[in-house]
């Protein structure tokens, strides 16, 4: 059984436009809203983050690599957030809420995040691990990383971390409903192969060109 509870949100990334480099998922902070919405309508002011669902349009037309997601619901969560990089950084969807809790430092884990990144970024440390020898989701094979589960397309890394609410099977369940979210190859739907990242790539002994 994989346990891959991902990173715990500070406070203060607690918002749509977090910092790049951090997996994270909006957190829609319910209960401290209310009291923050009635202050901003009443001052004219705009709210510093977006409690709706994120516009996928730039993820769709997104163009340097393929990106990976489950759709704008997976079983009881929806999307929240969206982050996309650089050419060279990676992309992170997130879903479901999550409660920060703490005194100094408040924080928590969103229930699903899904962070995609090109093939060949860090690719000897992500799959040094060599479970990915051994175990697939729909072709594809999957290590593991962080404690989290990483799937290698022929183009990119899929890993996916659980959070609050969550259960220990969702991240390989979320890795069998894949598809993509924009038009950049390998193209997948909710079902059949995903195009594998060739073993010799993984093992080192090919260079990775995706």
């Amino acid at each position: 059984m994989v346990e891959s509870r991902g990173p715990r949100l500070p406070h203060s990334l607690v918002h749509r436009h977090a910092p790049l480099g951090h997996p994270l998922g909006v957190i829609a902070l319910r209960r401290a809203l209310g009291a923050i919405v009635l202050s901003a309508l009443a001052a004219g002011c705009t709210l510093p983050f977006a409690t709706h669902a994120p516009d996928s349009s730039a993820a769709r037309e997104f163009a340097a690599f393929p990106l990976y997601w489950v759709g704008e619901r997976f079983e009881e969560w929806e999307l929240t957030h969206i982050e996309l990089p650089g050419p060279a950084g990676f992309a992170t969807f997130g879903y479901g809420d999550c409660t920060p809790r703490g005194e100094d430092h408040p924080s928590c884990v969103p229930p699903l995040q899904i962070r995609v990144s090109p093939l060949c970024l860090n690719l000897d440390a992500v799959a040094r691990a060599r479970i990915w020898r051994e175990r697939r989701v729909r072709n594809a094979p999957v290590g593991t990383i962080d404690s989290a589960p990483v799937l290698f397309t022929s183009g990119a890394q899929v890993k996916v971390y659980r959070g609050e609410g969550s259960d220990p099977g969702l991240p390989m369940r979320a890795l069998q409903a894949l598809r993509s979210v924009n038009r950049v190859e390998p193209v997948i739907g909710p079902d059949g192969p995903i195009p594998a990242s060739p073993s010799g790539v993984l093992e080192g002994a090919r260079p990775c060109r995706a």
